[in-house]
Parts: C-alpha cells; sequence; structure tokens
C-alpha cells in the first residue's frame, strides 16, 4: 500500500518516479525467473521466512497429506496415523491446521447465517484440525462475540476463468469518493473503520450484500475491489458482472434494483458534506485510521470526496472472513482441554485451531498471526520440556 501513491505521483515528483521505476524493474527482474512477481510483503513474508527457516534446520515436510487421525494410547496422545498405514510417533502433536473458514457445516453451526461461505483464507482450511481435538474430547467454547474475523469480500473471475474473493481492507472503502450503501440505497455505515467493524455493522443493518459506490474519477486514481487503479478498460469487469456501470446515478440505482430517489438523495447528501470535506452523518476522515487508510494527499479531508463524475460504478459486498476464532480450547501452555478442564496428554494447538484469545474481537492488526506465532513457540517449548 505505501507503493501506491507514488503511482499516482509518478509524473508529478522525482522521488516518487525514482520509486516506480525500482519497483517496476524488480518485478521485471523477478519475472525473468518466476511466474509471479517474488517481493513478499507483511504476513506472506512472514509465512516465506518461517518457511525457510524450517527448510534450513532440515525439518521434514509432507505435504498433500490426507487422512490424519491421532494414535492414542487411553488418554494419551502418542502420535499421528497418516492415510491407511503411516504412522509417525511422537510424544507430542500441535494441532495447526488453520481453523474451519471452508467447511460448510462448521459455518453453518458456528458463524450467522448471513455471513454465507465467502472467505479470504486458504481453500484447505476445513477443520481437519478442530474435528482431530475434538474427537480426542477437546471442546470449542461457545463465549465469543463473533466466531470469525471479518472482511467485505467480493466475488470476481480470474483471467483464467476461475473464481475469486477479493478482502476489501485498506485500499478502497476509506477513500475519497467511494460510499457504501444498503439495499435501500442508504449509507449505513462509515467506510473507513476496519474491515472488522465493517462487516459487524452490515450484519447489524442487514445490509447483505451491500455496494461499493464511486465515480469514474475515482475508480481510476484509487481502483474499486479487483479493478486496479489506472486500469484503462473496465469492460471486461463489467461484462463479467463484477463492476457495474451506469451513465447516471438513477440508472446506477435501477440496475442494483434500489429506489433511485433513495441513492440519489443518498448521494447528493453525502455530495454536499463532501465539498465542504465534511461527513456530518458518519464522521468520516474523524481520526487517524480513517486518514491512514485514506488519500493523504487529498484536502482537506483524505477520506471524502464528492462523487460527481459520470458514469457511476457499484461492486458487491459480501461478509467474509480472514479466519476462525472459535478453537479449540486450550491453557496457557497451548495445551489442549478436555470437557472438565484437564490438559490432553500429548495434544497441543494454536493459529486458528486454538480458540482465539481475542474473543472475536478485532483490536488490530495482527491479531491472528500474532498469537499463533506466540502459542506455536509456547507449544513447543513446553512439548520439548517434556519430552
Amino acid at each position: 500500500p505505501a507503493d501506491i501513491p507514488h503511482f499516482r505521483n509518478v509524473f508529478k515528483s522525482l522521488r516518487s518516479t525514482a520509486r516506480v521505476a525500482r519497483v517496476v524493474s524488480h518485478y521485471a527482474w523477478d519475472r525473468l525467473f518466476f511466474a509471479r512477481g517474488a517481493h513478499l510483503v507483511l504476513g506472506n513474508a512472514l509465512a516465506a521466512r518461517l518457511l525457510k527457516s524450517v527448510i534450513d534446520t532440515g525439518v521434514e515436510l509432507r505435504t498433500s497429506v490426507s487422512s490424519v487421525r491421532l494414535l492414542r494410547s487411553g488418554a494419551r496422545v502418542e502420535g499421528v496415523t497418516i492415510g491407511d498405514a503411516s504412522e509417525i510417533r511422537a510424544r507430542s502433536v500441535i494441532i495447526a491446521t488453520g481453523g474451519f473458514s471452508h467447511d460448510p457445516e462448521m459455518r453453518a453451526r458456528y458463524l450467522q447465517r448471513s455471513a454465507g461461505r465467502s472467505s479470504a483464507v486458504c481453500p484447505t482450511n476445513t477443520g481437519d484440525g478442530l474435528r482431530l481435538g475434538l474427537e480426542a474430547g477437546a471442546t470449542i467454547p461457545g463465549d465469543h462475540s463473533n466466531n470469525a474475523f471479518w472482511v467485505p469480500s467480493s466475488h470476481f473471475q480470474r483471467a483464467d476463468g476461475t473464481p475469486a474473493v477479493f478482502p476489501h481492507t485498506v485500499t478502497d472503502r476509506g477513500k475519497p469518493g467511494v460510499i457504501a450503501v444498503d439495499g435501500h440505497g442508504r449509507r449505513f455505515v462509515n467506510e473507513a473503520v476496519s474491515y472488522h467493524e465493517f462487516v459487524q455493522a452490515m450484519f447489524r443493518a442487514d445490509a447483505v450484500p451491500a455496494w461499493l459506490i464511486c465515480d469514474r474519477e475515482c475508480l481510476w486514481k484509487y481502483g474499486l475491489g479487483a479493478v486496479r487503479p489506472f486500469t484503462r478498460s473496465v469492460g471486461p469487469y463489467v461484462k463479467r458482472g463484477y463492476l457495474t456501470c451506469a451513465a447516471t446515478v438513477a440508472e446506477l440505482a435501477r440496475a442494483l434494483k434500489v429506489e433511485p430517489s433513495a441513492l440519489e438523495d443518498t448521494v447528493s447528501r453525502y455530495n454536499a458534506d463532501a465539498r465542504e470535506g465534511v461527513d456530518r452523518d458518519f464522521g468520516k476522515g474523524a481520526n487517524a485510521y480513517h486518514k491512514y487508510v485514506g488519500d493523504a494527499a487529498h484536502r482537506p479531508n483524505p477520506c471524502v470526496a464528492p462523487i460527481a463524475r459520470a458514469p457511476y460504478y457499484a461492486v458487491a459486498l459480501y461478509p467474509g472472513d480472514l479466519g476462525t476464532s472459535a478453537g479449540l480450547r486450550t491453557d496457557a501452555n497451548a495445551q489442549v482441554l478436555d470437557a472438565k478442564g484437564d490438559a490432553i496428554a500429548g495434544l497441543y494447538a494454536c493459529g486458528n485451531d486454538m480458540d482465539s484469545i481475542m474473543k472475536g474481537a478485532y483490536p488490530g492488526p495482527g491479531i491472528t498471526l500474532g498469537p499463533a506465532l506466540a502459542f506455536g513457540y509456547v507449544a513447543a517449548m513446553h512439548a520439548a520440556r517434556r519430552a
């Protein structure tokens, strides 16, 4: 995200020109050797560095493993069985399979009905580890405010025709000239709030789906979901049904099956405030977080600008998740506990298979990766001391 403002200013600032040239040249160099750019940031970079450490220390990795079962002697876990016959004996097993984001049965049991099935996480996160723990006598508490960490998402097709989910985290909702409306054509939330809070507002307002709306100028500068900034032709996105386009706000409303007068009133009311650099209805741009996800170069309010340059565009938003919060109950050593609260000998859990210490709250970025790292380390050290 830090590079995006420099791309917008590439012909206006020598500093931005130099930075964009550096980014593009690095990408071109990567493509000489790989099918994609190899520069990793944020969680991807963290996961890659951990993988390198595992490889460098000679840890054996087995991928595409199916039909895993726990080996147990009485109440104690003593390893796993892979497939029909292969056994791996160990004094401890750490469950870390990523939660249940893509398991329809568990989603229906633990998540709101209006949550649907949209998830931005790895499609193989299907609750396998949780089932292993439950079979060993573990429990999943029901005391969370949310059983998932939410993100508004849109559905699109990749160039090869495969379906994909775009998580609307910080790249578009908070930008000047973007609003979100419900099925009645009314705003229901401050668009610049955190992605977790945004989806909770969708639930509260029964705004499923909701729509992000912007104009031509905004789409060009900031993009919208899977439509990247500076996209010269948005025709393919319109043709596939991802992006709705109309010459007027009323026509856009009719395309979305929203009352035209309501959407026109919403846009008019928003625009009147935007021309003064304020948002009297929801306070968009009022705090440091809002400003961070806005456009610092836009004045006076980095999150607010009129929606006035036709054509107008919309993308449908649905509740999605970045991981599940409900997991196996554990103690301070990450040992999995049974229904009585006693540790199941030899069994640990971390990551999204461990019941989140956040209890469904989302105080800031890293609340899945941070506890996963911390309790993965705690589990490994505790297991090593007992070996």
